[in-house]
C-alpha cells in the first residue's frame, strides 16, 4: 500500500463545526477515489489515505479534483527515530537531489514526546542528504523542500506535493440547480458554486424531441467531466419546444423581448424543480454586460420572475477569465464544440433594456404559465455520476429514476 496525506486550508479556520467539514471532505474523497472506510483516516490536521501501489497515479489525479483539498502528497512513513527518519528521507528525496539541485529540510513535530527537536531533525537529515548527494543547502528558496511531520503515529516524509482545487467540500453549503447550457459560462458558474461547498445539479434546456437527442451530443461528456469536481448527481433535461411553438406567431413589435422572456421562463421552470426536489437556489452564468441579455436591466427582469435566490458567481468576470477557468479544468475543447443552444436560436437582436410591460405582453401572448407547466411536467432525468463502479452507477441510476416525475 502507498500513503497519501491531504491537507486543507480554509476548513482549518472553522470553529465548532470544523469536524463536520473534515468528515464531509473525507467522505467526498472516499467517494471520488472509490475507497473503503478503512483506507482513510482523519487525523488532527490532515487526512491520511492508503491506496494500492498500482492505483497511486489514478488516486493523485482524482484528488486534484476534490474541493476542500489545499494540497496533497505521497509520503513515506517510518518510526520516530532519527536514524530511521534520515534513511527514509534519503529514499524519498535522494533521486531528486544532486550538486546542481539545492534543498532544504522543514520539520513539524506535533508529537512532543519524540526524543528530539524539530531543529535536531532538520540538521541531522540535512547533513545526511548533503553527504549522500552533494546537493547544496538553501533554506530560503531551495529547488526541493524535504518536509517531515513527526506525529504520534510515526514520521511522514515527502519531497513533492500537489495542489488541490481548494475551496470547501461539496455538500457543506446547501443545494443548487445550475442552468447548464453547454458553453463556457455555465460550466464556470457551476464549478465556482461547487467550490464554495454547494451541491450542484444541472438543468439543461434543449431543442430535441426527447433526451436521446441530447445524449448523442457533447453534453454527456461535458456534465460527466464537470461532475468530477462538482460531484453532481442529477441532470434535468427540459424540452424547449412548448415555448418555441407558443412564440411562433409572436408579433414583430414583441420579438426583441423574446429572449429575456425565455430566460424568465427558464428560471421559473428551475424554481418549480427546486420546490419539488429541495434546492435552495438557482445558478446562472451571467457576466454583467458580456452580451445583450446580461445587461443590468435584463438581469433584473429575470430575477423578478422568481422568488428563489439566483446566484451569478461570474458577474464581475470577463470572458478571458472565464475561458481560462474552463481550460484549467480540461473542458475548453468541449465547451467550444458546436451545439444548438436554445438561447442562440431566439431573437438575433434582443433588447438590451428590459421593458417589463412589453415582457408581460409577450408572456400573456404565449400564455407563459401554461408553457412553464408543459415544460416542467415533461422534464426527463439522467444521472450525472463520475468515478463510481458500474454497479454503483446502476444502483444510483435506479434510485434517481424513481425520484423523477
Amino acid at each position: 500500500m502507498r500513503t497519501i496525506i491531504v491537507r486543507y486550508a480554509e476548513i482549518a479556520l472553522k470553529g465548532q463545526n470544523r469536524r463536520d467539514f473534515e468528515r464531509r471532505l473525507a467522505g467526498n474523497i472516499r467517494r471520488r477515489l472509490g475507497l473503503e472506510r478503512s483506507q482513510i483516516t482523519l487525523q488532527r490536521d490532515q487526512i491520511v489515505i492508503e491506496v494500492p501501489a498500482e492505483g497511486i497515479d489514478e488516486a493523485k489525479a482524482r484528488l486534484a479534483t476534490v474541493f476542500g483539498v489545499a494540497w496533497f502528497a505521497e509520503v513515506a512513513r517510518t518510526e520516530n527515530k532519527l536514524d530511521a527518519i534520515k534513511q527514509t528521507a534519503f529514499e524519498v528525496a535522494g533521486e531528486l537531489l544532486g550538486p546542481r539541485t539545492s534543498f532544504g529540510v522543514q520539520t513539524r513535530r506535533s508529537d512532543k514526546r519524540a526524543p528530539f527537536t524539530s531543529r535536531q531533525v532538520n540538521e541531522s537529515v540535512g547533513a545526511h542528504l548533503q553527504a549522500e548527494t552533494g546537493a547544496p543547502v538553501d533554506l530560503s528558496n531551495p529547488d526541493v523542500w524535504v518536509r517531515i511531520a513527526v506525529k504520534r503515529a510515526g514520521a511522514y516524509i515527502f519531497a513533492q506535493r500537489h495542489q488541490g482545487p481548494g475551496g470547501l467540500p461539496v455538500g457543506t453549503n446547501g443545494r443548487v440547480l445550475s442552468l447548464l447550457s453547454g458553453g463556457f459560462d455555465s460550466i464556470a458558474s457551476s464549478y465556482l458554486l461547487a467550490k464554495r461547498g454547494a451541491r450542484v445539479d444541472y438543468l439543461h434546456f434543449h431543442v430535441f424531441p426527447g433526451k436521446e437527442g441530447v445524449l448523442n451530443t457533447k453534453m454527456p461528456d461535458l456534465w460527466s467531466h464537470l461532475s468530477r469536481y462538482t460531484l453532481s448527481q442529477r441532470v434535468y433535461l427540459a424540452n424547449y419546444t412548448p415555448f418555441q411553438m407558443a412564440a411562433l406567431d409572436l408579433p414583430m413589435a414583441l420579438q426583441r423581448h423574446e429572449l429575456v422572456t425565455f430566460r424568465r421562463l427558464m428560471v421559473r421552470v428551475g424554481e418549480r424543480l427546486a420546490e419539488q426536489y429541495g434546492y435552495d437556489g438557482l445558478v446562472l452564468g451571467d457576466s454583467l454586460g458580456q452580451v445583450a441579455s446580461q445587461t443590468m436591466e435584463n438581469i433584473s427582469a429575470v430575477d423578478r420572475a422568481v422568488e428563489i435566490p439566483v446566484f451569478r458567481p461570474l458577474i464581475g468576470m470577463d470572458k478571458v477569465e472565464i475561458v481560462n477557468l474552463v481550460s484549467s479544468i480540461g473542458l475548453e475543447e468541449v465547451a467550444a464544440a458546436s451545439y444548438k443552444d436554445c438561447c442562440s436560436i431566439i431573437a438575433r437582436h434582443p433588447s438590451t433594456r428590459a421593458n417589463l410591460e412589453k415582457i408581460r405582453d409577450v408572456e400573456q401572448w404565449i400564455d407563459a404559465g401554461r408553457v412553464v407547466e408543459a415544460i416542467a411536467s415533461s422534464v426527463e432525468g439522467v444521472p450525472a455520476y463520475e468515478g463510481r463502479s458500474e454497479d454503483a452507477r446502476e444502483r444510483a441510476s435506479r434510485r434517481f429514476i424513481v425520484d423523477m416525475p
